[in-house]
């Protein structure tokens, strides 16, 4: 073990021999995080990979440069069919210790393979598309996106809850419980798949106990006794027949009435059940034709009104001869609105990122910035996110700043890109930026999943 201060080797002493910095801390942080290290394995060798994880989180925790942790925790995400936090953590690792590390050969084994690692970054970002579709209850929806998650990426295990859960609230239990068992399978501790498992059991004994009882109430009213009130004798109005003719005629006048009634009664509901179905569906077509056609001629007049706003502030910008300050502004601006006339969104919003709204002179600039912002902000702060994250498992990390801080400055809600800034500038050594995107989640995310992380760091890089 080396002091954290000057890397001289510790002895048993609880004071570095050679800088005399307080090391007994330090070495207890250390010893806990290879505790949960070695928890965390025996965990995952029994297959309980949901509690390996919160244990292996905590050997990291304690102590970030325990790259066996990170490995592991990685292979455990990977198994669990979280590619990307395994790349994340195999990164790290590899950055922390370069040769001889394993790390290195499993982020080579995903490089080797980018079309299989998209097709698993894709099904995550299908699943969150599926998470959205449950909380909006479009159900059906849900459905369909999360066997299509499953099959690309089996061994995705919220796929497997989030679809068990839509199964159980549609009362589809031997569905549900059949997904349930596929989690434990591969995680055998897993919380959610046994607590879903409890409430089947509980649906499913007590549906049983009340079918129990609606069949012994249906058996003791079969076998009630019938009193003298109960039984009616009607009296016989049968006659036989004075010969067959009779019966002959009434055969042919029975198949003559049916024949009436199939075209008269039957015939007419079916084909006015057609009409109406016919008629149903060209209303649902109208409508929807109806509703594409409001929405092509709103975004035909947000076009007119963006070319209007930008030939009104060329006018103005002709008339000044400067192309500083506010002028500057409203050229950046301007080139916004060519690129998003030209149906270039990720470009019309770069354009925008720098641009103080403050600072613009006039409404009608600001209600033009306001126009674009509100109609490609968000969508590529995505795509730049996007980028930044590809970037950032490929160990192009200068790259992954690059965007993330585009997505961040375009949708300042974005806690993920801030996180992965931070640990990109980790990854590159540079401490003093780290430090500065690791505050802003202590400030301004403090809900956030990485605020115990980012004041772990903020306060072991005092």
């Amino acid at each position: 073990m080396r002091c954290y201060e000057c890397g001289a080797e510790l002895n048993s002493s609880d004071i570095c021999p050679k800088c005399g910095a307080d090391v007994s801390y330090y070495k207890k942080a250390k010893l806990a995080s290879i505790q949960f290290y070695n928890l965390g394995l025996a965990r995952a060798e029994k297959r309980e990979l949901t509690s390996a994880i919160e244990s292996l989180k905590l050997a990291v925790i304690l102590d970030r440069d325990n790259i066996d942790a990170h490995n592991l925790l990685g292979l455990v995400y990977h198994e669990v069919g979280d590619i990307v936090s395994a790349l994340s953590e195999w990164v790290i690792s590899n950055n922390i210790v370069k040769d001889k590390n394993i790390a290195g050969k499993y982020i080579k084994e995903v490089q080797d393979n980018p079309g299989r690692f998209e097709e698993i970054a894709n099904s995550v970002k299908n699943y969150n598309i599926s998470l959205k579709y449950a909380k909006e209850k479009n159900f059906d929806l849900a459905n369909i996106q999360l066997k299509k998650v499953i099959d690309k990426n089996p061994k995705l295990l919220r796929a497997y809850e989030l679809l068990a859960l839509i199964y159980m609230r549609n009362k589809e239990y031997v569905r549900a419980k059949k997904l349930l068992i596929a989690v434990q399978k591969i995680d055998r501790s897993n919380p959610l798949a046994q607590k879903y498992l409890n409430e089947i059991d509980f649906r499913t004994q007590k549906k049983k106990k009340k079918e129990v009882r609606e069949e012994e109430k249906k058996a003791v009213l079969d076998n009630k006794p019938l009193s003298g009130n109960d039984v009616i004798i009607p009296k016989s109005t049968y006659r036989e027949p004075s010969n067959g003719a009779i019966t002959i005629i009434n055969v042919l006048v029975g198949v003559l009435i049916g024949a009436a009634l199939v075209w008269f009664l039957i015939i007419p509901a079916k084909n006015r059940g057609n009409s109406e179905e016919y008629n149903s569906s060209i209303q649902q077509y109208s409508e929807k034709l109806a509703s594409s056609n409001s929405e092509l001629e709103n975004l035909e007049g947000e076009l007119k009104e963006v070319k209007a706003d930008r030939d009104s502030l060329n006018e103005k910008i002709k008339q000044l001869s400067s192309d500083s300050g506010s002028n500057k502004l409203l050229i950046s601006l301007i080139k916004s609105a060519d690129l998003f006339i030209a149906n270039d969104p990720n470009a019309a919003a770069e354009a925008l990122i720098d641009i103080d709204v403050s600072q613009l002179p006039g409404d009608d600039a600001k209600k033009l910035y306001n126009t674009i912002s509100g109609a490609v902000s968000l969508n590529a702060a995505n795509s730049f996110y996007d980028q930044g994250m590809a970037a950032f498992y490929t160990g192009d990390f200068a790259k992954a700043i690059e965007n993330l801080n585009k997505a961040y400055k375009l949708d300042k809600t974005k806690v993920d890109a801030v996180y992965n800034i931070a640990k990109s500038y980790v990854a590159l050594q540079d401490t003093d930026n780290a430090k500065k995107f690791y505050k802003i989640i202590t400030d301004e995310f403090k809900e956030s999943a990485y605020v115990a992380e980012a004041q772990n760091f903020l306060d072991s890089h005092n």
